[in-house]
Parts: structure tokens; sequence; C-alpha cells
């Protein structure tokens, strides 16, 4: 049973940066038990596309950290390295960030400074009891033995899961919408849209946060991903492109379209794995339908043609291909607002969308229903 994850990444690196103040030094002050003096505190923050792991040591029942971040991001620091971990999770910015406990363990720590930590700490408060119901779900669903897992206790977990995922969303939506100028909300917005924007969903929460967001840095690069997203919304019309297929010849997506009663606008990548894994149920649906009608266009993320061309014919895919060797800069991902790998789009003849990111069963479902 594939259990689908709650699209907020709670450590998130890859993602457009923000533009800091001059300042982007930090210090994390603390206060602990003085029982704990002598033992380490280990901290782990992103900086950029990198992740920093530090420590210092507690005197006197304090600890202080200093440091460089150039974007915020959520960190974690960690006491000792008993377990169950004693351990936090709290929003690093420039500036300074206090966290006192007077207890042993951190996650009874009050979190005070600058605005960003605050803001953190105060989602997390209603946050933090969603996603540990979610947990307690798959650990569940992972107590099951292996031959349970498809079975009807297993459908019962995943129906829960969903329902957690749900109630998640909402809950950081309603906090989006109640803090439009925080960054926490632009970041965590960015967070839950995912890889695969939902243009109708996200672009209203995103027109809902402050002119300082939405001019910023990371605010217009990802209005630009929102926007471009809207080239696969079903019901609309796909946007054209062109690109090179392996010969060296010019292809667009409407000469394909143009050729059958539908096509399939495969993303991928020689080197991405599960792409390669997914290769053999469109190479089945293929095999299947492309008499009655079925074409599909492959776009390659690749930049070395030598693999590219490999990997076509090691995973015998008959159809046509198209790339122009520039990784994630190809021009027809930007135009799909493609930021993950393996995405498709299903469109009709005339180019309209739909159907997208169809895996497995579910394309060969929704290709039965179509070609009926």
């Amino acid at each position: 049973m594939k259990l689908k994850s709650l699209k907020i990444g709670i450590f998130c690196l890859m993602l457009p940066c923000f533009a800091l103040a001059q300042n982007d030094a930090f210090t994390i002050k603390g206060k602990i038990n003085t029982s704990h003096d002598g033992d380490t505190i280990f901290f782990i923050f992103p900086n950029g596309k990198t992740v920093v792991k530090d420590s210092t040591i507690i005197k006197g029942g304090l600890f202080t950290l200093t440091g460089k971040i150039s974007i915020p991001g959520v960190s974690y620091m960690r006491l000792g390295k008993i377990q169950p971990a004693n351990s936090l999770d709290f929003y690093l910015s420039s500036g300074e960030v206090d966290i006192i406990t007077t207890t042993d363990s951190l996650k009874d720590a009050t979190i005070d400074g600058n605005q960003l930590a605050k803001d953190y700490a105060r989602m997390m408060i209603g946050l933090r009891p969603i996603l540990k119901g979610k947990m307690s779900y798959y650990a569940q669903f992972r107590a099951l033995p292996p031959d349970q897992r498809k079975g009807p206790e297993a459908k019962e977990i995943a129906l829960k899961i969903q329902g957690v995922n749900k109630d998640a969303l909402n809950y950081l939506y309603n906090f989006i919408d109640q803090n439009p100028d925080s960054y926490l909300s632009l970041d965590y917005l960015e967070k839950s849209a995912g890889s695969l924007i939902d243009c109708d969903v996200i672009m209203p929460k995103f027109n809902k946060l402050s002119d300082k967001l939405k001019n910023s840095e990371k605010g217009k690069a990802f209005y630009d991903r929102i926007v471009a997203s809207q080239g696969a919304k079903i019901g609309a019309v796909a946007k054209d492109f062109e690109s090179v297929t392996p010969d060296g010849k010019k292809l667009s997506l409407r000469e394909v379209e143009s050729t059958g009663k539908y096509t399939l606008i495969d993303f991928w990548a020689s080197w991405c794995g599960p792409c390669r894994a997914e290769n053999p149920n469109v190479v089945n649906a293929y095999g299947i339908y492309h008499d009655k009608g079925l074409n599909i266009l492959s776009v390659s993320l690749d930049t070395k043609a030598e693999s590219w061309k490999a990997a076509i014919a090691k995973d015998g895919m008959p159809w046509n291909h198209v790339s122009s060797l520039l990784g994630w800069k190809e021009p027809a991902a930007l135009l799909y607002g493609v930021h993950a790998i393996p995405q498709n789009v299903l469109v009709d003849s005339n180019g309209v969308v739909v159907a997208k990111n169809l895996r497995g069963d579910e394309l060969l479902a929704k290709l039965k229903e179509l070609f009926m």
C-alpha cells in the first residue's frame, strides 16, 4: 500500500533564497538545569545548500553558540547522545534565539528572541501534536506483518493518515492567513505546495501575503513557479514547447499531439532512480495503447547525451524523446514548473490537459477509461 506523506518538509534546504539583512550572524543562548554542566549540546542547521553541524558545552547551566546563516530555516539541537533523543527543533535566522528550560528536557523549553523564532514556536504549538498523531499511524502501519500491508487494516490506517494530512494543511493554511507578514508564512506555503503545485489552491494563499514577502527574492521565485504550474492545470491548454531529439532534430509538443488521440508528456532523467523504476510501467502502457492513439513525448533533464541515449535504449522506450541537455534548466521543465521528477502530463489531441502525474496502475486505469 502506498501511503502519501504530508507535503510539509520540516527540514527543507532546496528552496529559493530569501534576501536577508546584511548581518547574517546569529547567536543561540540557552539555559538548562545545572545538572547538565559539562554535557554537550549538538546543533544541526541549514546554511544555503549545506547542513552545518556544531556543538557547545554547558557551563553553569548556560550555553551559547554563534555563527552565520545565509537562509532562515528549521534547526535542531540535541542534548548528549542518549536514546530516546533529548532534542528540540527551532527556527534559526540572523539575530538572537533564546532557549530556556528549567527541567532536564529540551522539549519543555520556551523560545524567545527574534520574531521568526517566536513565530515558529507559536506555529508548532498546534502543528506538533498533529504531526505526532501522524507518526503514530505510520508506526501502526510499520508494525503490520508485510503480508497484511495491503489488507483492510492497512487501508484504514491509510485513511487516518490522509485525514491527519488534511488537518495539518488546514492548520498551516490558517496560520499563513493570520500571519501574512511573517517570512515563515511564505516559507511554509512553499513547503506545503511541494514540487507539484496546485495553482488553484496556492495562488489565493500567496496573494494574501504582504507585498514585502511577495516582492522578496524568494517570493518572486515562488510566484514564477506557481504561474508555471498552470501549464499542467487540468482543463487548460498545455503550453507548447520545442526541444531537440536524440538525433539532433527539432520536435515540438504540437507536432506530437497532432498524430494521436492522447499524448503523455513525461519528464524524467537517466540519473533519476524513481524515473527508471517507473519506465517499465510507461513502456507497458505504450505497448497496450499506442496503436489506439497514445503518443509519448519524454523530456529528459539529463546533461550528458551519452547517458540519455543509453538509458532510452536500455529501458526500451520506443517513442519521441527530446532534451536540451541543460538539466534542471531544461526550458520545457521550467515552462511546466517541474522541480521534481518523475512527473507527467496527459493531454488530448487539442492539447487540453486531462490528467497529470499518473503512475503505475493509475496510468493504465486512466488510459483504459479514455480509450473505452
